[in-house]
């Protein structure tokens, strides 16, 4: 297994409130896209993500499925509490996506928009659930989710760390040997970029290529906002 990452302030935006992670050794990537203006949402994501990656390396248990979102719900805590401190940032939270393997099981967290990818069988499947406007739109069928990808209200979301003390967490387990590739991403990709477009930077550049690649193909796009992509070969 091997991992590379990139993340890049975009076109339109002044300061990057983009945040990543990543340990190899023990197997966890994570993402965090902050909000809340100027240098308020690059603190809430880096204490996030921060605040996940101190607290897993204190885990002794494979029983991941409760201790990430215990250490969501710390990382959620540590940005309120931040907020007591510093007033001025207020409003601050963000969105993150975790993605851990253990043994043969792959587990993929996210709150917010941010994205895990798997590739398999030569398809790229989006393995997160978007908690956004959009999504809950094609959950109950009044837009499609070609309608969903060009709406302009997919920036909204419904779900964030920092905001409120009660927040949706998605979680699910696959089986990391049936994925060639995982890819993580904040919504300054995976907004820009098709899905079809990541599938075919990943088929046909070099491993090493392929975080500059997709990052260029968002700023191609019109780099609306922070671009951040983490890709990890298995």
């Amino acid at each position: 297994m091997r991992a590379i990452a990139l993340t890049d302030v975009g076109i339109t935006r002044e300061n990057n409130e983009d945040y990543y992670l990543i340990h190899e050794n023990l197997e966890i990537f994570i993402i965090a896209d902050g909000m809340g203006g100027y240098q308020a949402g690059e603190v809430a994501s880096e204490l996030a993500a921060t605040t996940i990656m101190n607290g897993y390396n204190d885990i002794k248990t494979s029983d991941l499925e409760n201790q990430i979102p215990n250490l969501l719900n710390k990382a959620n805590e540590a940005i309120l509490e931040n907020v007591k401190i510093h007033p001025e940032c207020r409003g601050m939270g963000t969105t993150i996506v975790i993605a851990c393997i253990y043994g043969d099981d792959l587990w993929v967290f996210n709150v917010g928009d941010s994205r895990c990818y798997g590739v398999r069988n030569g398809s790229l499947i989006q393995l997160s659930e978007d908690h956004s406007l959009v999504a809950e739109l094609v959950k109950i069928g009044s837009i499609s989710a070609e309608e969903a990808a060009i709406h302009p209200d997919r920036n909204i979301i419904t779900s964030a760390l920092g905001v409120d003390r009660k927040f949706e967490i998605f979680t699910k387990k696959f089986n990391v040997q049936e994925f060639s590739h995982i890819i993580l991403c904040s919504d300054g990709l995976s907004n820009m970029v098709t899905s079809h477009e990541l599938l075919e930077i990943i088929n046909s550049r070099p491993f090493d290529e392929i975080p500059k690649a997709m990052v260029d193909s968002a700023n191609s796009s019109g780099g609306k906002d922070n671009i951040t992509v983490i890709c990890v070969e298995l």
